[in-house]
């Protein structure tokens, strides 16, 4: 949470939130000017010091799993720390604010057998998505975690970077989640942050817990989208490391792409479309006082289900 507003910061939700049917709806938000709070151009309001304002950016879906572009503030309802709010400042569909990337990858023994394809997928996904105002960090990682150079519109450089990384060694996918999530935080200007964690989920070098690498993440305000390179079988230690990987999603409102479900040219596509089918809104916080950490839930008409994150730390 910031004390600014909604343009000099986002605070993203993630944990997947969908209505149950024993969930009773509260009473929907008022649409407070729909037309003034979709203008990217609004006049930036003066915030006074003793007013919180919460930005987030989330996704919703419907019971097929497709991209719901259609919502209005109206249709949303959030909790903060069971409390309803309703001072919506800002709105905006399928916003197009900057995208800072840290993109994870597992280069241990385990994973060898897949990285030429990871190579091509992460290519055509970084020319696919990223644009100028984009900022883009590579995390190389087996038992140590390697801090690559910042990559550009440089495609063919970027591809001989990738290629020079031979996969060996031990996995320290903790750390890796930590360290990268110390470099989102590094934020000079408004972006959404996102972490690419390309592994199998094995875990066996960590300094780190996955409790201290979550929360690493969400003080960041970071969303996980963790993409499973490992073979199509269920090994206990498969189940380990997809267990892994999908805790670490959920927990920040990320996604988890099972190999056995997508290619990993398919994960980055899916991946792609989601950052291109999200909506920003901002609120003013009713509930200011009190705990350092508040937890979140979003709850959106239809029963349709929304990723957000469980909640976000009181800067």
């Amino acid at each position: 949470m910031r004390f600014h507003p909604f343009g000099i910061g986002i605070l993203y939700l993630a944990l997947v939130c969908p209505l149950s049917p024993q969930t009773p709806l509260p009473a929907a938000l008022g649409d407070p000017g729909f037309d003034s709070l979709d203008t990217v151009n609004r006049p930036v309001e003066t915030i006074d010091v003793h007013v919180h304002e919460v930005n987030l950016v989330l996704s919703v879906t419907d019971h097929k799993g497709k991209f719901v572009n259609s919502l209005r503030p109206s249709d949303f309802t959030i909790l903060d720390n069971g409390v309803e709010q309703t001072k919506v400042t800002f709105f905006k569909r399928e916003t197009d604010l900057p995208i800072k990337i840290a993109l994870v990858l597992d280069i241990s023994a385990s994973i060898a057998f897949q990285f030429d394809e990871e190579k091509k997928a992460i290519k055509s996904f970084l020319k696919a998505v990223t644009r100028s105002s984009d900022s883009v960090m590579l995390f190389a990682f087996n038992q140590n975690v390697q801090l690559m150079s910042p990559i550009t519109n440089n495609w063919d450089e970027t591809a001989r970077r990738v290629k020079d990384i031979n996969p060996e060694g031990e996995t320290a996918l903790y750390d890796a989640v930590s360290v990268a999530s110390e470099w989102l935080a590094l934020d000079s200007g408004p972006a959404r942050h996102i972490m690419i964690l390309v592994s199998d989920g094995g875990e066996n070098k960590s300094k780190a817990t996955i409790d201290s690498a979550i929360n690493s993440a969400l003080k960041a305000e970071a969303t996980i989208y963790s993409v499973n390179v490992s073979e199509e079988k269920l090994s206990d230690e498969v189940k380990r490391g997809a267990a892994v990987l999908k805790n670490l999603a959920e927990a920040t409102g990320g996604t988890y792409l099972g190999y056995h479900k997508d290619t990993i040219a398919g994960a980055f596509d899916k991946i792609r479309r989601e950052l291109r089918s999200q909506y920003a809104l901002a609120y003013k916080l009713s509930n200011p006082r009190g705990r350092t950490f508040h937890r979140l839930q979003v709850l959106v008409t239809n029963r349709w289900r929304v990723r957000c994150r469980s909640g976000y730390y009181v800067k």
